[in-house]
């Protein structure tokens, strides 16, 4: 099956019609079933359209950075220091307080996971001014309905029919709708990171001009 078209005000119409179900406490849950699809997607799919860039002026000299709205999981990151693209690595967060202790300044070389919410810059950076460049994937914006279609609507809107209906199978406890729906997801699932690793593939590639 292949879904064409479908947004978010065509998925309130759809899942209820695949499950046979009128009655309003299942269509007071249809927004979960979206939202909950949503996150099970951006965990399991590292896809281009997830990925975004974000850029800054300088980075804060108390070291500490706070994360997009809806980052998941760091890319790359780097920051540029007299004209020089600097790149941070990922380390522990102990790590970086132990080889940086007390108020240790300097030219920014690694980055750790603050909390939920910040990162860590270290060593400190030792002036305004520097600025950086994060990529990252993202959970998409919400689907709502004051935001109807995102990448996943235009670009992979079978795996999120196939995962809305995975959780609304799992609300109504119906095994073999589970398992239905399990399946078709998993292989939709399967088709998007084939189409990703197709991708980083062919952007390693060299090629070379007669």
């Amino acid at each position: 099956m292949t879904a064409q078209n479908i947004d978010y005000t065509k998925l309130l119409t759809l899942i209820p019609s695949f499950f046979e179900r009128q009655d309003q406490a299942f269509y007071d849950e249809l927004p979960t079933f979206i939202t909950l699809a949503e996150n099970r997607i951006a965990a399991a799919c590292k896809q281009q359209g997830f990925r975004t860039v974000v850029t800054g002026a300088s980075l804060p000299t108390n070291g500490v950075l706070a994360k997009p709205s809806w980052w998941r999981e760091t890319i790359g990151f780097n920051c540029t220091v007299n004209d020089e693209r600097v790149t941070l690595f990922l380390r522990d967060y102990q790590y970086l307080r132990s080889m940086y202790p007390g108020t240790a300044t300097g030219t920014p070389r690694y980055y750790a996971d603050y909390d939920a919410e910040h990162f860590l810059i270290a060593p400190t950076p030792n002036a305004t001014g520097i600025p950086f460049e994060l990529t990252y994937f993202a959970r998409l914006d919400p689907l709502s309905g004051s935001n109807t279609s995102n990448w996943l609507t235009l670009n992979a809107p079978q795996i999120l029919l196939y995962a809305s209906n995975l959780e609304a199978a799992l609300f109504v406890r119906n095994q073999e709708d589970i398992a239905r729906w399990t399946l078709l997801y998993n292989e939709a699932k399967k088709e998007i990171q084939g189409e990703n690793q197709e991708r980083l593939a062919d952007s390693s590639e060299i090629v070379s001009r007669a």
